[in-house]
């Protein structure tokens, strides 16, 4: 939650109380919009695009952890749901750079939870032995994180110093939020229904009703019901919300979760549940007892909580930290554990397929050049012929995702290709090559295979930022006072 007021920003809790007041001061749910040119609506009368609001959040927990440790603080391990496709990962990048931050690494959420999940095995083992030595040399989980905005399910086996994510599925639009909105509602709704009145046409009356519902949430995951009162325009509303109502209210949004987890452990890891050795929670949201109940049945085994699933993401991030630090030599952390951190292998895969848009039997068509869940990094190349003699510039549509249809995929940008000599004939091969970074980011490649030369290629993203607009915003950023 970010509030804006002038020249001030408060950041957290302090922005969630003045929230309350000022409700279009406020932005929340941030990551949601990554990617997008602009946040959903306006903030204290301004427009502002998504990566600076998470460029202040970034700024504010740089300046806590400064506090914290006595010492400047210049780079970051950032994590993402790891649905996100490229252009969002892009935007958090960006807004790493606008916060002040060399930005180590970009890793997904499931891999930074195993990470600190192994790390607990080791600690109940008494910490003999390498830090990310498994017990039985091997294990599989399944990584559930369901946050406040999204939505990830991902298959991770874990093998001493490895971790090798297997598939992963998710929602960036799906999360905590949904289930806070069911009870908005259901209040809602009943008040129109008794007075006639739709209190959710005011928006700060909306939005108080909204921090109402998650109150409402939280209290049913140790509560059987919950008393609620609500008033407007002079109109009173009192009403009991039990646990087995919200379950029924939200059992939409369960379903969704449960398809997605049964789809990527059977269909795409190709996985019996009984092959799942742990089913990891992650999230705040993972604490409704109604989560744990469908991961039960699913699994048959209870899910793992033994971490705090609101810090076990940061904990994991730390640790892929330390791995860049000790792989890069730099020494950072005692001599023994650097070693040790130095002999692990993290390895991701890509959440969404890879391609170009082509031209097939004169239609517009999506080739597949990396299929989803592709370990990375990964990188395939195809050949194309230019289609009029003489051209010295193309452009490639590069694509995330697996219709064949390249309006239903996920347009990354227009890859540029120049530097082409003049004189090439109709239908002279150029080969393109795509490649997934590890961290999910994608590079271009283009060679000229007559004269066996590479050629410059450029991803110009649509709704990127150039470097003058990073620097512009960097500046918006220095100038508020964030608290």
């Amino acid at each position: 939650m970010i509030y804006l007021d002038g020249k001030k920003a408060l950041v957290g809790r302090k922005a969630k109380d003045a929230a309350s007041l000022q409700p279009a001061k406020a932005a929340a749910f941030v990551k949601r919009d990554m990617g997008s040119t602009t946040y959903g609506r306006p903030v204290d009368g301004r427009r502002f695009r998504p990566e600076t609001l998470s460029a202040l959040i970034l700024r504010k927990m740089k300046k806590a952890a400064e506090e914290r440790l006595k010492q400047p603080i210049s780079r970051a391990v950032i994590t993402v749901p790891a649905f996100f496709d490229e252009s969002r990962r892009k935007s958090t990048q960006d807004a790493g750079r606008i916060a002040g931050l060399e930005v180590y690494d970009i890793l997904n959420e499931p891999t930074a939870a195993a990470l600190a999940y192994a790390r607990r095995v080791r600690q109940f083992a008494g910490d003999t032995g390498p830090i990310f030595e498994v017990p039985g040399g091997e294990m599989t989980a399944v990584v559930y994180d369901l946050g406040g905005g999204t939505f990830d399910l991902t298959v991770v086996r874990l093998k001493s110093n490895r971790f090798e994510v297997v598939a992963t599925g998710g929602d960036r639009q799906l999360g905590g939020k949904d289930w806070d909105e069911e009870i908005v509602k259901f209040v809602a709704e009943e008040f129109k229904s008794r007075f006639g009145l739709d209190p959710r046409e005011d928006l700060r009356v909306r939005d108080s009703l909204l921090a109402m519902a998650e109150k409402t949430k939280i209290l049913l995951t140790d509560l059987d019901s919950v008393p609620i009162q609500f008033s407007y325009k002079g109109k009173s509303l009192d009403l009991t919300l039990t646990r087995a109502q919200f379950e029924e209210l939200t059992a939409n949004l369960l379903v969704q979760t449960r398809l997605t987890a049964e789809s990527v452990v059977r269909r795409e890891a190709n996985l019996r549940w009984e092959d799942v050795d742990h089913v990891l929670l992650v999230g705040g949201s993972t604490r409704m007892p109604m989560v744990r109940d469908m991961l039960q049945r699913i699994a048959g085994k209870p899910p793992n909580d033994e971490l705090d699933p609101d810090q076990v993401v940061a904990h994991g991030a730390a640790i892929h930290a330390g791995i860049i630090a000790a792989k890069g030599g730099e020494g950072e952390l005692e001599e023994q554990v650097d070693s040790q951190f130095e002999q692990v292998e993290v390895f991701n895969v890509n959440s969404h397929a890879l391609g170009v848009a082509i031209i097939r039997n004169d239609k517009p068509a999506t080739a597949i050049l990396i299929p989803k869940n592709t370990q990375l990094p990964f990188a395939a190349s195809r050949v194309y012929g230019l289609r009029f003699a003489g051209t010295s510039a193309i452009r490639v549509r590069v694509l995330e995702g697996e219709s064949p249809d390249p309006d239903h995929c996920i347009e990354i940008g227009d890859c540029r290709i120049t530097g082409l000599p003049e004189d090439l004939p109709r239908g002279a091969p150029i080969q393109v090559r795509l490649a997934y970074e590890p961290n999910g980011l994608v590079n271009v490649m283009a060679l000229d295979m007559t004269n066996g030369k590479f050629v410059q290629s450029v991803i110009e993203r649509h709704n990127g930022l150039t470097e003058a607009d990073i620097a512009r915003e960097a500046e918006i950023v220095r100038n508020l006072e964030i608290r």
